[in-house]
């Protein structure tokens, strides 16, 4: 029964976000920020979805909460995703480097960003995701009327036979925004992130609906899609570690820089490093598999 399977997938994405948020809400660690902002993703693919099906459901009241605790975890992410970076670049150059004005701005921002999330933790109402499940049951059980002439099993068949078209033409409809932004003859960076977006949602779709998807289908279209957004991840922090660089470069106040060159040098690999990643992502996305086979 779809709305059954639909139940339990919205079930297992709120027992995830409880204990990830357990987690941050305590120490914010790079692990807990990134698993919690991974499953509030897909908790919103969920609620898309069902504004798909039903599209009457209050998407916006449903999320908005959701979506303050989110991007208050962001720039936390941010500045733990760059730090990572540069350690594995020293580590990967094996040289004396000192870029402890950059060090010193990326730690910062996360323990500023974390006393805002840390704040935010102790008023956010986790009853909200009760709340969203019953907002949710009501649409989706009231999708067609009752007929007089119709006896209940057959109501609910007819139900979960709309629920399961519509969702059908939702995620196929994900995947034609998908294949216009491959139709372009140039694509712009501002294109790189929507992409990047749009293949998460489009993965996070096709994992509640695997049921309907055959087995060889899901795995083919569901890689396909994890390979495209990945270098695109890599492309983004590199871009974002890029531009606080010639930030810290460009900044008088930061002047005279301990280490110029140590900035020079690490500018110029983040450079080739996003231009491999651009690359690859191109070679990845003209490949990309969007063609589904339902059970």
């Amino acid at each position: 029964m779809v709305i059954d399977e639909f139940k339990n997938y919205y079930l297992a994405r709120e027992s995830a976000i409880n204990r990830h948020f357990s987690s941050a809400s305590e120490n914010a660690n790079e692990n807990s920020i990134h698993e919690l902002r991974v499953e509030i993703k897909k908790m919103r693919a969920f609620l898309e979805l069902i504004k798909g099906i039903k599209p009457y459901f209050d998407f916006k009241r449903a999320y908005k909460p959701i979506k303050n605790l989110f991007k208050t975890a962001a720039p936390i992410r941010d500045a733990q995703v760059l730090q990572t970076m540069t350690k594995e670049y020293i580590s990967e150059v094996d040289l004396d480097v000192n870029l402890s004005e950059y060090f010193n701005i990326l730690k910062q921002q996360e323990m500023i960003s974390k006393r805002y999330f840390f704040k935010l933790c102790k008023k956010f109402d986790l009853s909200i995701f009760k709340n969203n499940w019953l907002n949710i049951e009501k649409a989706l059980v009231g999708f067609t009327k009752s007929d007089k002439n119709e006896s209940q099993l057959n109501n609910k068949e007819d139900n979960e036979d709309k629920i399961t078209e519509c969702s059908k033409n939702y995620i196929q409809n994900l995947f034609t925004n998908l294949d216009s932004l491959k139709s372009k003859e140039m694509l712009e960076e501002k294109d790189f992130h929507d992409i990047r977006i749009q293949c998460k949602k489009v993965r996070y779709t096709l994992e509640i609906l695997s049921s309907m998807v055959s087995p060889e289908s899901f795995e083919v279209v569901n890689n396909s899609l994890k390979l495209v957004h990945q270098p695109l991840g890599q492309w983004h922090d590199t871009e974002a570690a890029i531009l606080l660089i010639n930030n810290i470069l460009q900044d008088q106040s930061f002047e005279p820089v301990f280490s110029e060159s140590s900035y020079n040098d690490m500018l110029s690999s983040f450079k080739v490093r996003k231009q491999h990643f651009n690359d690859l992502f191109i070679e990845r996305f003209n490949m990309l598999n969007t063609q589904l086979t339902y059970l």
